[in-house]
């Protein structure tokens, strides 16, 4: 749990610079409250610039010109591609976890940790969490250029979650497309989950305290996980 604790402190280890542009009079990220059909129509049109194949192929391929716009189309809409599962876990993930717990990890052992790490992102490329383990690991390495790019990528993937509201009402609640999201989030703005409840029809409310025991809440709409859960396994 420790480790696990730093981990996310080194993921978003530029929590206050993400938090006051999010939260602050001052802020600099664009909000845009997303329709989210015309995201898929978005995706799905191979005449428009978002057309998903293109866009996850330069994601692939590291291309680090794409903007945050672009971002959150990747994100959002890689809800509507054929292989999305909110729920899916890797083979990888257990191995990658038994193996990070561990104290005093040797180059070998982080090198391996790497290794785990991109075959998970390969099942799922918006992991932020397996990106802080490229993070911790690059880091143990020495690798900066490495630490660099997972920085910045996890760092415009939070930034397209941000873009798509403010999270105070439900109107404006941030859009998530995996569970998790919602506390790496959390984890960036400072604060610590408390209770969580649902809100029909697709809102997770959770409540938070900061450090320094300060209670509020945030909204993030889960449409599109409930929307993949009812497709797979029913209404039930």
């Amino acid at each position: 749990m420790k480790k696990w604790i730093f981990l996310i402190c080194l993921l978003f280890s530029c929590e206050s610079w993400i938090a006051a542009r999010s939260h602050t009079d001052g802020d600099t990220l664009t909000q845009i409250f997303p329709d989210i059909e015309a995201v898929r129509l978005a995706v799905q049109n191979p005449e428009s610039p978002c057309f998903y194949p293109r866009l996850i192929a330069r994601y692939m391929q590291r291309d680090t010109t794409l903007t945050t716009e672009e971002y959150r189309y990747l994100y959002l809409g890689y809800s509507f591609q054929d292989d999305y599962d909110p729920y899916r876990v890797s083979s990888y993930e257990m191995s990658l976890d038994t193996l990070y717990r561990r104290n005093d990890l040797t180059a070998a052992e982080c090198e391996k940790l790497i290794r785990y790490a991109g075959q998970v992102l390969a099942d799922n490329p918006f992991d932020l969490r397996r990106m802080a383990v490229l993070v911790y690991a690059n880091t143990m390495l020495g690798n900066h250029a490495e630490v660099n790019f997972w920085q910045t990528r996890i760092h415009h993937l939070v930034d397209a979650i941000l873009s798509t509201g403010d999270g105070r009402t439900p109107e404006t609640a941030w859009y998530v497309i995996e569970p998790v999201h919602a506390y790496d989030i959390l984890n960036t703005l400072g604060v610590v989950a408390e209770a969580y409840e649902f809100e029909p029809p697709c809102y997770d409310y959770i409540q938070v305290y900061d450090l320094i025991g300060n209670a509020r809440g945030f909204y993030f709409n889960v449409s599109r996980i409930l929307e993949e859960y009812q497709r797979k396994f029913g209404t039930e």
